[in-house]
């Protein structure tokens, strides 16, 4: 197992906590004022996808697992079923909605993705940082608003609902952040 610091773990990372697998959904630091600093981490695990919250002290050490990771294209979706090819083999893999529910607003048809595994099994789906996508529709922005900051709602083509800039029209492209949510 890879020994790592806390400060070193962030979302999407897989620990190895008393034997068994988490994947960390949420990060969180926080520094009391005299006092020492604490990582918290929300995670899943792996096998049960139960949620759970850890607390360590910052610096402390912890297991990242082993985990390969393998170049990978999502296809298509039928049901609560998500399938994956591997660039390298050819060999798709069907995955449970449970398993990648944090990811499933992002995926469009031929998406390059990376698939981790552990043991021979795919644990989780790494998305591109950014990814570009059109608008499917929107309110129309108003012309005097354009030179402001201010956003609007619009919906994408997986149907997630975001916010984009009030110049933005339908079947514009924009750059989604796929840590933050937000457009670039």
């Amino acid at each position: 197992m890879v020994k790592i610091t806390t400060s070193d773990v962030k979302k999407w990372s897989i620990l190895l906590i008393d034997g068994k697998l988490f994947k960390v959904t949420e990060t969180a630091h926080t520094h009391m004022w005299r006092g020492g600093a604490n990582d918290t981490y929300k995670v899943k695990d792996i096998v049960t996808w139960k949620s759970n919250v850890f607390t360590y002290n910052s610096g402390a050490i912890l297991e990242q697992a082993e985990i390969a990771t393998q170049n990978a294209v999502y296809l298509y979706n039928s049901g609560d079923t998500y399938s994956f090819m591997e660039n390298d083999t050819g060999e798709i893999y069907d995955i449970e909605k449970e398993k990648i529910d944090d990811i499933i607003w992002y995926l469009k048809d031929n998406l390059d993705v990376y698939l981790q595994m552990y043991q021979g099994n795919v644990i989780n789906v790494i998305l591109p940082s950014t990814i570009t996508y059109k608008i499917t529709s929107t309110v129309p922005g108003v012309k005097w608003d354009r030179a402001q900051a201010w956003t609007k709602p619009a919906t994408i083509e997986t149907w997630m609902e975001i916010q984009v800039p009030l110049y933005k029209e339908e079947w514009d492209e924009v750059v989604v952040n796929t840590l933050t949510g937000t457009v670039n």
